[in-house]
């Protein structure tokens, strides 16, 4: 049987040992076989496709930045809820530039511009 090294075979297929080691141990590889603390490859070996995530979302179960409700009161619930579980709280001004930019009344921006005014000013 004509066999491979990792280097060689990472010489070839364009990426590091490590990970070539990385996918023998996952099994990734057919025919890959650890003999004496290496890795030989048959010769004929392919390098196995890309099984990362494309999609170009995170998926995380954690992430926030899409509210499920488009209720601005149950969402402002939740990340008040959210706020004190890691020991922080929502001041009454955020409350009501929260309101402020869900009336329409100001943009986002806005707000932001006026609180860094406000307190270039105690500076």
């Amino acid at each position: 049987m004509d066999i491979l090294t990792i280097k060689e075979a990472s010489l070839l297929w364009g990426i590091s040992v490590r990970r070539i080691t990385v996918l023998c141990n996952e099994g990734r590889i057919d025919g890959a076989k650890k003999i004496a603390g290496s890795w030989l490859l048959p010769k004929d070996a392919q390098k196995p496709k890309d099984a990362r995530i494309k999609s170009g979302k995170y998926k995380d179960w954690r992430n926030k930045s899409e509210m499920k409700s488009n209720n601005f009161e149950d969402n402002l619930k939740n990340l008040k809820g959210t706020f004190e579980v890691e020991g922080m709280k929502v001041s009454e001004s955020g409350i009501r530039n929260l309101k402020r930019i869900d009336s329409g009344k100001v943009s986002y921006t806005d707000v932001i511009e006026e609180l860094k005014q406000k307190y270039m000013q105690r500076i």
